[in-house]
């Protein structure tokens, strides 16, 4: 079944250069691991959609390992091969990256004592029938898995949890080179009992951003990978009392890094000068104020730029996918997104591609300790098609969009907006779900302040679009009812 889902915002101010209102999002199929009782292994957790354009797509799956997908017929996508994990050495699939007909995957399952920490590459010419390249195995010196691997020409890093970062020269692809490893400072900021594991990674010439989880947001010096070292670090000054730092994905826009901090959202940082990083945006759209992370709706994991770098693309955990206009990357915008908290899936892998996105989640129906954060049984891939709708600054003083300014946003039972508009006047206000139906329509007598508040309790947990109109005007905006 084909899924719509709108989400519409407009003018908050005349932008300079067309910016995006809206991203429409069209499921186009999924796919779910085989449902097996008593196993928790029906994950995935990275995926790749094929970087040549051809009708395939590929998925780090935890012990079942590099899972391919024929999506060709996208309503119907089928699996038409499997590296296992017996085939990449005993190792766990956590994470990939393609260049050309070349996966490069890292390996070991961070969630697994048993295991360690592994990289491999992986032929890809003939999408349906893999060939290993090579495997470096750690040894006994990195042995609590990896959580990602990034490219950089011919080199490679691996984020190998406690053991930090590891470099390699991936010139040839069938022969890979050790350069170096680099363990930051594990005592920093020190605001948790558990040890910092490097989750994710950006680079940017000589230079590293490493999401150090529990170690916030370190910036290390790679200009040589034998002797890597830290230039800077970050923690965000508003850190709520409380509450576990968990920096987890990062990516660079010019001077700015964008970092998924978990069930935090995620901040803007100015690395104009990595040794005094600072914050100039946080975006919090699950309220995270304190100790939540249980129950929250939302947990982020990864992000990918699209759109010359001008939309950002979050897995959302529970929420699963946030779409956000990033174009001034100051001020993010949030224009679309499949956000559906509480319905029993949660995205742990996100990607774009041309014009596909697609969300990767997780089975953790059977895991009962540790507890976890929120509650999937859909373990697989849901595949979407997207398109963006723009606007420009000369519609602006025409006076017929107008964005209202609503709070508390997210919210639960009230919603009150204000709006330009003159006291008294009639509007007609309705509310649209995820899927764009009218869920609530009602005429509404502006008040003094030009607003209103509207009760909302008996809407369901989502995204919604909240849209105004008298006529000689119209007004849109988006809320999170949680």
């Amino acid at each position: 079944m084909l899924r719509t889902l709108t989400l519409t915002i407009l003018w908050s101010s005349i932008p300079l250069c067309a910016q995006v209102d809206t991203v429409l999002l069209t499921e186009l199929g999924r796919y779910q691991h085989t449902y097996s009782i008593g196993t928790i292994s029906n994950s995935s957790y990275s995926c790749r959609i094929d970087r040549m354009g051809r009708d395939y797509l590929y998925m780090a799956c935890w012990n079942l390992g590099l899972v391919t997908l024929d999506i060709s017929d996208p309503a119907q996508p089928i699996a038409v091969d499997t590296l296992t994990r017996a085939e990449l050495g005993g190792t766990n699939a956590m994470n990939l990256e393609q260049r050309g007909a070349v996966l490069y995957l890292a390996l070991g399952g961070f969630n697994d004592d048993q295991q360690g920490t592994a990289f491999a590459t992986v032929d890809i010419s003939d999408p349906t029938a893999p060939v290993l390249l090579d495997r470096w195995d750690g040894g006994s010196a990195f042995t609590t898995g990896a959580a990602i691997v990034i490219l950089q020409d011919d080199r490679a890093f691996l984020g190998a949890m406690e053991d930090g970062v590891v470099a390699f020269d991936i010139a040839d692809p069938a022969n890979i080179n050790y350069l170096g490893s680099f363990l930051p400072d594990t005592e920093w900021p020190g605001l948790v009992a558990y040890p910092p594991n490097a989750r994710g990674m950006a680079a940017q010439d000589d230079l590293l951003l490493l999401c150090y989880d529990a170690g916030a947001l370190r910036a290390i010096d790679i200009s040589d990978p034998a002797n890597m070292s830290e230039v800077g670090r970050y923690l965000n000054p508003q850190q709520p009392a409380l509450t576990p730092c968990a920096y987890n994905n990062v990516v660079i826009k010019g001077d700015r890094a964008i970092i998924a901090t978990d069930y935090c959202g995620f901040e803007v940082v100015d690395i104009s000068d990595p040794a005094a990083m600072t914050q100039v945006n946080w975006t919090n759209p699950w309220n995270c104020l304190g100790a939540s992370w249980f129950g929250s709706d939302g947990h982020t994991n990864e992000t990918v730029l699209a759109l010359n770098d001008s939309l950002l693309f979050l897995s959302g955990g529970d929420s699963e996918m946030l779409i956000y206009d990033v174009s001034v990357p100051d001020d993010p915008t949030l224009v679309g997104g499949h956000i559906l908290p509480n319905d029993t899936a949660a995205a742990w892998g996100v990607d774009v591609f041309g014009d596909r996105a697609a969300v990767c989640l997780l089975n953790n129906s059977f895991i009962v300790f540790p507890p976890q954060p929120y509650y999937s049984r859909f373990g697989g891939m849901v595949l979407y098609r997207w398109e963006v709708e723009r606007t420009t600054g000369l519609l602006a003083p025409s006076g017929l969009h107008r964005r209202p300014r609503l709070w508390p946003n997210p919210t639960t039972d009230q919603l009150s907006f204000t709006l330009d508009a003159d006291p008294g006047a009639l509007v007609r206000m309705a509310i649209m779900d995820a899927q764009g139906r009218r869920i609530m329509e009602q005429m509404v007598v502006l008040g003094r302040n030009g607003g209103a508040t509207l009760d909302i309790a008996a809407l369901k947990p989502g995204v919604h679009a909240l849209r105004l109109e008298n006529g000689s005007w119209t007004g849109l905006s988006t809320f999170i009812k949680e």
